[in-house]
């Protein structure tokens, strides 16, 4: 399975702006609640992007240790976010160590390395999950426990209906909402144990159409190429020229506009019998 996805910083920081200041919860404070991390743990972020994650983690950790033995590392595949995540690093430098990688190959680590390894919106681009997980657990201490992130089916359903409207087309099946959940699901549940998933909900609430057609336009870029498929043959600018016409009218007749972001937590644990 081929999977040509390629995140831009510019489109990425977008929407995480988007998230923060018209979000109803956060995404980051549910994640550490639900991986409950401990002192002295060894931590691996796959598909880190900008770091955001990794300096959530480490926040977290500052705040309820009084030790300071944490170690992160964070990889990804994309040169530009690996750089602006080593900007931003300057004063964790011993804690958290930014790496240019693939989890599509071989991890460059020992065997049982990481006490944890989490992916947020990244795991289900792998082109071979299944090469993938195995290779997580080769990495993982014995009990060591995987956390993953990613869209349901039903995830920002309103946007998609809009997109649709502008475009009088069907959005085809997206490569993580119609995944996660099901494929990635199924062979975390095969090669791990305790394979379970949790719902996030997190509603994105408008009073104006600017911050719609922002997040809009970072969804859509064309470099991102989730949305590659339905995009062909269309343009881009007319079609978000319509999409603009069409929020005008639901903020007139609503007088807000939302979009609902219903995402998954997968976890599982490395047990060993």
């Amino acid at each position: 399975m081929n999977i040509d996805f390629k995140e831009s910083q510019e489109s990425l920081s977008s929407r995480i702006k988007i998230h923060d200041l018209y979000g109803s919860a956060n995404l980051d404070h549910w994640m550490l609640e639900q991986i409950k991390i401990k002192q002295d743990e060894k931590i691996l972020d796959l598909g880190c992007g900008d770091g955001k994650q990794c300096f959530a983690l480490k926040n977290h950790f500052k705040q309820n240790f009084t030790k300071n033995n944490i170690k992160i590392v964070g990889i990804d595949e994309h040169k530009d976010l690996i750089k602006f995540a080593e900007l931003k690093n300057k004063k964790n430098r011993n804690d958290i160590i930014f790496k240019l990688g693939s989890f599509d190959k071989k991890l460059l680590f020992d065997d049982k390395s990481f006490d944890l390894v989490i992916s947020c919106f990244a795991i289900y681009y792998a082109e071979n999950i299944e090469k993938t997980l195995l290779e997580i657990k080769r990495i993982l201490k014995p009990n060591g426990r995987i956390f993953f992130i990613g869209p349901m089916p039903n995830n920002k359903l309103e946007f998609n209906k809009v997109i649709e409207e502008a475009a009088n087309d069907k959005i085809p099946n997206l490569i993580g909402s119609s995944r996660f959940s099901t494929k990635i699901f199924n062979e975390v549940n095969k090669i791990f144990k305790n394979a379970k998933i949790k719902e996030f909900k997190n509603q994105l609430k408008f009073d104006s159409i600017e911050p719609f057609m922002e997040y809009t336009i970072a969804t859509l870029e064309k470099n991102r190429k989730v949305y590659d498929n339905f995009l062909k043959n269309k343009d881009l600018k007319i079609l978000l020229e319509k999409v603009k016409n069409i929020l005008k009218k639901k903020i007139t007749i609503y007088g807000k506009l939302e979009i609902t972001k219903l995402v998954g937590g997968m976890s599982a644990q490395n047990i060993m019998y």
